[in-house]
């Protein structure tokens, strides 16, 4: 029977042993290790084991660390506290608490730097403020429910509740909305709040870019809205989203309504706002977007036809916006088009938007919708884009990249393939050169994942072998980049390599110069690009040609001399 792994390093010392104990909650030998003599001298600072046994939950250990004589004030960074709020435990806030620990002690460590939050922001923070931010409702209400009044000051109060707010917990929201002290929430913090909650804080930072945070985000966020409203918050107010525990690009003066069009998966929160009398602003008055063009950014389908009733006489169909990070600039249709947003597309275009619309870099919304492989769209802007010539097929075509196939993902490699044979039908040159002068094949054995199969793919379609436009041939490629890989290596030349076994690029090289010139010789190195016998052996058998000399004078056999490398190349090597 193999012996038990121990949880620590061998280098540990006694209170690295302990932490690794704690961890996999093996009291018996935490016990032994506090019986040794060696326990007195464990340090009175940083990380100890009762912060290890609070963050993996081991309350048996915790008990008993705390009964002989653990510190439960001690930082670790943070205190015992501060755990405690990130785990949700009340159970451990009142052990804790029973022990002596204290509530009011910040995250700042001696060194002047706070560990409750991955931020720049160097600001301390006490427990009940983290527990808030985190969501942890059991710990907000126990320490309310346990801890003195002036225990909490009104600064933790009201930064508890719009952390709670913006980083979306209902529950702690809830909680201490309830129990806020007399005379209640101030209007500024109800307002905070809701602007905070208005933009998925925990999600994204950045403005009017659309939706990027899960239903379970988006549901709770619809509860802090009628929970803030109920209480008194304003839609209407000009806040600023503040800087928060997690987030600190604050948004400043800007209409809630607005990061509520960018930020919604759905029309609840507009509508709630709607039922609480927002005032909807024309940002198009300061040369900003309109609300519609905001709603087609965010791409739910709902939000976009709400606005476009609501501002029908009023809107630019073919409206350019700005480019962000996950859409173009151009029109709202380059924008739904890149996003692959089927139905918005289709409802742009009954409406009247034009597929013929180019933007700054001359691209219409097809070429967007090409580029990022969204074959629906593509299938409805093909008939509408005036696609004629043979380059603008090949140029959509290549924007498509139908040769990416990814390790693990039958979807993606499905929708490649779907790519490939839609422009096929459509009259592409398979076998063309894009703008980096290479063909889909050749981008596919470029690539760092490469199965036959994929590259079978490609040929079976169509895709013929050509030279690239550095004159470098598949045969060239395939040696530089899988020439390891002797299954890819002969297929490429079953299917017609081997009649470039002596090709030469535009700088003279044949495969076989290409091949030594880009791997290097170690003998005790068995890297893929480490120069290999076998892979000579079979250039040599096709007919390699080692002394055919290169733009640089130099034949594959001196470059083979100057690497060190020892092959004899005149040796009849057998075949196989």
């Amino acid at each position: 029977m193999s012996r038990p792994q121990i949880p620590y390093s061998l280098k540990a010392d006694l209170n690295g042993q302990l932490i690794g104990w704690t961890r996999v909650g093996n009291l018996t030998a935490v016990a032994a290790l506090l019986d040794s003599p060696e326990a007195a001298d464990l340090p009175k600072h940083g990380p100890t084991a009762l912060h290890t046994a609070i963050s993996f939950k081991r309350l048996d250990v915790v008990r008993y660390l705390i009964a002989h004589g653990f510190n439960v004030n001690q930082k670790g960074g943070t205190t015992p506290l501060h755990l405690v709020a990130e785990i949700n435990s009340a159970e451990m806030v009142d052990i804790l608490l029973d022990a002596g620990a204290d509530a009011t002690l910040d995250d700042m460590s001696e060194e002047g730097s706070c560990h409750s939050f991955s931020k720049r922001i160097e600001e301390p923070h006490t427990p009940f403020l983290l527990a808030a931010a985190r969501g942890s409702e059991m710990v907000v209400q126990r320490m309310i429910d346990r801890l003195s009044p002036d225990a909490i000051s009104s600064h933790e109060w009201s930064h508890a509740v719009v952390e709670a707010a913006s980083n979306r917990h209902p529950e702690s929201l809830a909680i201490l909305l309830h129990h806020y002290p007399v005379p209640g929430v101030p209007q500024s913090v109800l307002d905070r709040a809701l602007a905070g909650a208005a933009v998925d804080v925990g999600f994204d930072s950045a403005p009017l870019v659309g939706s990027h945070y899960t239903e379970e985000s988006w549901r709770k966020g619809v509860q802090v809205f009628r929970l803030l409203l109920a209480h008194g918050a304003c839609p209407n107010v000009q806040a600023s989203v503040p800087n928060s525990l997690y987030w600190v690009d604050g948004i400043k003066d800007l209409p809630i309504i607005l990061p509520v069009i960018a930020y919604s998966r759905g029309l609840e929160m507009v509508r709630i706002l709607v039922e609480h009398n927002v005032k909807l602003p024309d940002p198009r008055a300061e040369g900003g977007m309109s609300l519609f063009a905001r709603a087609v950014l965010n791409g739910t389908p709902d939000l976009v036809r709400f606005f476009f009733n609501l501002e029908d006489d009023e809107i630019d169909l073919n409206e350019n916006v700005p480019g962000t990070h996950s859409s173009p600039r151009g029109s709202l249709l380059h924008a739904a088009a890149s996003e692959g947003r089927l139905e918005i597309s289709q409802f742009l275009l009954d409406k009247g938007a034009d597929p013929l619309t180019v933007n700054h870099q001359g691209w219409l919304p097809i070429h967007y919708a090409c580029e990022h492989g969204h074959l629906e769209v593509i299938e409805l802007l093909w008939p509408l884009s005036s696609v004629t010539s043979a380059d603008l097929v090949n140029q959509l075509f290549h924007l498509a990249s139908c040769w990416r196939f990814y390790e693990h993902n039958p979807s993606y490699e499905a929708r490649s393939i779907r790519l490939l044979h839609f422009f096929k039908e459509k009259g592409a040159d398979l076998s063309s050169l894009d703008t980096l002068g290479k063909s889909v094949l050749h981008h596919r054995i470029l690539t760092r994942w490469v199965e036959i199969s994929h590259l079978r793919v490609l040929i079976e379609a169509g895709v013929q072998l050509r030279p690239n436009a550095q004159g470098q041939t598949e045969l060239h490629l395939t040696l530089e980049r899988q020439g390891s890989d002797l299954a890819i290596l002969d297929f490429i030349l079953a299917q017609g390599a081997d009649n470039d076994i002596n090709t030469q690029d535009n700088k003279g090289r044949t495969p076989l110069y290409f091949y030594i010139e880009t791997h290097h010789y170690n003998s005790r190195s068995m890297s893929p690009m480490s120069i290999r016998d076998d892979v000579l052996d079979r250039l040599i058998n096709l007919g390699a040609d080692v002394d055919i000399p290169a733009a640089s004078g130099k034949t594959a056999r001196d470059l083979a001399l100057e690497k060190g490398y020892s092959y004899c190349f005149n040796t009849e090597r057998p075949r196989v």
